[in-house]
């Protein structure tokens, strides 16, 4: 795997749209947090993932290039460096027990692991039987991480969040993350299978969810489309939506997604 030029893009961080130009190899951190080392605090077999990649082993990287108001696992992205991590012993380790407890693949998530990319290709090539990779990304990266992506990833499934720059810049704290996600995922299907994952927003289907459902029917009319209900507002958040996905709000959304002919599943 070409680790080299991984590394190479630490030296002046252009991995993903902001640009930070830091020096992450000598130990400088940008916007992520990291430094020039992969940091892993989480390894779990998960049955509830979409049907077809369930179960599935997801690996946690710390670190991301977003700070979504209603992200799950944000205290692992503030400061990814001084939480407690695992070892790489412990993760190979971990990568045969889970494949021998029935795992269909190696689910590598975050935060966002194209943030850590140099330390994820160090990683699996110290992997004996290399499994089925899936990707599970933000798809907020510069196409020059590409050429290294494409050497090792089987499935991607991107999480397309927000559509209308407001939202994006409000929720997710990156105004220009539709069009990166929307090229992203083109360049995504050219290369391996894709899933799409969209968790909706209440009160966003106009701004965000419709948007969303009509590029991928422009787009993308066939690839493989995850529409999630399953959004809990966060507390004490002042740019999320405080409530929860309404009824009618699914069956709206479910509704205009059979009219557009979607190849989607709800969960």
């Amino acid at each position: 795997m070409q680790n080299n030029a991984a590394e190479k893009l630490l030296e002046n961080c252009r991995i993903c749209p902001r640009r930070c130009g830091v020096d992450r190899l000598s130990g400088q951190t940008g916007y992520c947090g990291l430094d020039g080392r992969a940091y892993f605090y989480r390894e779990l077999l998960n049955p509830f993932e979409e049907k077809i990649l369930s179960p599935s082993h997801q690996l946690y990287a710390a670190g991301c290039n977003m700070r979504c108001c209603y992200c799950s696992v944000g205290e692992w992205n503030v400061e990814p460096i001084s939480a407690g991590m695992l070892s790489e012993r412990e993760i190979i380790k971990s990568i045969d027990i889970r494949r021998r407890q029935g795992a269909l693949n190696l689910n590598l998530l975050g935060g966002e692991p194209a943030v850590s990319i140099a330390g994820i290709i160090e990683l699996l090539g110290k992997i004996k039987t290399m499994p089925k990779i899936v990707w599970n990304s933000n798809m907020y990266y510069l196409p020059v991480i590409w050429p290294l992506l494409e050497g090792f990833v089987d499935i991607y499934l991107a999480d397309f969040k927000c559509y209308a720059p407001e939202c994006c810049e409000n929720i997710l704290d990156a105004g220009d993350y539709c069009d990166y996600a929307e090229s992203n995922i083109l360049r995504a299907a050219e290369t391996a299978d894709v899933i799409i994952r969209h968790v909706v927003l209440p009160g966003h289907f106009d701004c965000c969810t419709r948007p969303i459902l009509d590029w991928v029917r422009r787009r993308l009319a066939k690839v493989k489309l995850s529409l999630w209900y399953s959004y809990i507002p966060p507390s004490g958040s002042i740019n999320c939506p405080g409530g929860y996905l309404s009824q009618d709000e699914k069956e709206c959304i479910t509704e205009y997604s059979q009219k557009l002919e979607l190849n989607y599943t709800l969960m």
